[in-house]
């Protein structure tokens, strides 16, 4: 049980922890059921919107990092102790 990460009510986003811009998450990989680890670009509230956008770690497209949405309820933390 210690090792699930919940996560955030999706019709609630008033309860989520938000994340700031430099901040590691797991994030599900959009058309994926995966998580992957990423950088948070920019927050829901800073886009108006319910969405982070992301840079994921390793997803390089041309010799750069594309910035992907991702929606709030599909961003957890970075768990204590997650290998880098």
């Amino acid at each position: 049980m210690s090792c699930i990460l919940p996560f955030p009510k999706r019709n609630d986003p008033s309860s989520t922890q938000e994340f700031l811009p430099g901040k590691h998450v797991l994030a599900v990989y959009p058309g994926t059921t995966a998580l992957y680890k990423a950088t948070v670009i920019s927050t829901p509230r800073k886009r108006k919107s319910d969405e982070y956008l992301l840079e994921f770690d390793d997803d390089e497209e041309d010799g750069a990092l594309p910035q992907r949405t991702v929606p709030f309820h599909k961003v957890v933390a970075l768990p204590e102790g997650h290998r880098q």
